[in-house]
């Protein structure tokens, strides 16, 4: 099995720096040393934040989306507006009333059908869907109840979906995001294609939305169908373009962000809803307190994983 990206990184970043790299879970991966004159950083993958210059208060916060929205909106910072509900009652006697799967049934009828649904501690798109009415609501806080325990219901947003990467009060690197795509093959139905998508996704990745897509309409062969719903690489999404600079309105919601929840490193994912696309309008979608680094591999520009992780462990290790 492949390590995971961040031990690679922190591999390179020590022998650049003349550091020793131990890998102390058996050749997995998921928990490494990195030491030089007597200092040492410790780090991993899965659920270890793999940045040590990050708090652990900072990255636990940056990890609940509902605790993150609450931090930006009290920073006057704008939001997706949303509610978070939970998806099974195992522990409702420990909370208020109101946040039950059917509250979110009443919830997400207010402003109608359909919303956008994911998990309020989720990675990667997982289960971050499209919900198109009340009976999909059910069913999906059924489906997410084994493995999370609550989720957000928010509107379904339209406009351009960016990334930027915060360090330290600075813009490293600006990502414009692309949604999935299936292409027709002139014999297939949608749903088919979208089937074979799903395949090649990550183990744990939810099925992609067909939210009105006509499930039985077959593409003509080469044409290019854009599936609502999440634009996570794992998840399928693309990259349109990769630059080290962010358009001000950006920048600065980004950094003010990142800074907001105590962040020295984080990613911040925005929608831009400005009607003319000019970035007058951006609104936070969330924060990534451990972000990875793919889409700098996929564009080429492992200069700038190296700049990253070699800038941080001078720090730490000096």
């Amino acid at each position: 099995m492949p390590v995971p990206e961040h031990t690679r990184y922190a591999r390179e970043a020590a022998a650049i720096l003349g550091a020793t790299f131990e890998d102390l879970d058996d050749g997995r991966g998921y928990l490494w040393r990195v030491t030089r004159d007597g200092k040492t950083v410790l780090g991993g993958g899965g659920s270890i934040c793999a940045y040590p210059t990050n708090s652990a208060v900072a990255y636990t916060i940056s990890r609940d989306k509902a605790h993150t929205k609450a931090v930006l909106t009290a920073c006057g910072l704008p939001v997706i507006p949303g509610g978070l509900f939970f998806a099974h009652t195992l522990r409702a006697a420990f909370r208020e009333p109101g946040r039950e799967v059917v509250d979110a049934v009443a919830f997400a009828s207010q402003p109608g059908f359909p919303v956008f649904c994911k998990p309020n501690a989720g990675s990667r798109g997982d289960f971050a869907e499209i919900i198109a009415n009340v009976d999909a609501l059910l069913a999906y806080a059924t489906r997410i109840a084994p493995l999370h325990e609550s989720f957000l219901v928010e509107p379904v947003m339209q406009g351009a979906e960016h990334r930027v990467f915060v360090q330290d009060g600075r813009v490293v690197f600006h990502v414009t995001k692309a949604l999935p795509q299936i292409i027709g093959d002139g014999r297939s139905m949608i749903a088919e294609l979208a089937a074979a998508l799903d395949q090649l996704l990550p183990p744990g990745v939810s099925a992609t939305s067909l939210t009105g897509q006509p499930r039985d309409a077959i593409p003509r062969a080469g044409e290019r169908i854009a599936l609502p719903g999440r634009r996570n690489l794992s998840a399928g999404g693309g990259v349109e373009q990769v630059s080290e600079r962010a358009p001000e309105p950006l920048a600065s919601l980004a950094v003010a962000a990142v800074q907001a929840l105590g962040l020295r490193i984080g990613a911040v994912d925005l929608f831009d809803l400005s009607s003319a696309g000019d970035y007058s309008d951006p609104v936070v979608i969330e924060v990534n307190g451990n972000p990875g680094l793919r889409t700098l591999e996929l564009a080429q520009r492992e200069d700038l994983v190296r700049a990253i992780w070699t800038s941080m462990f001078e720090e730490c290790l000096s």
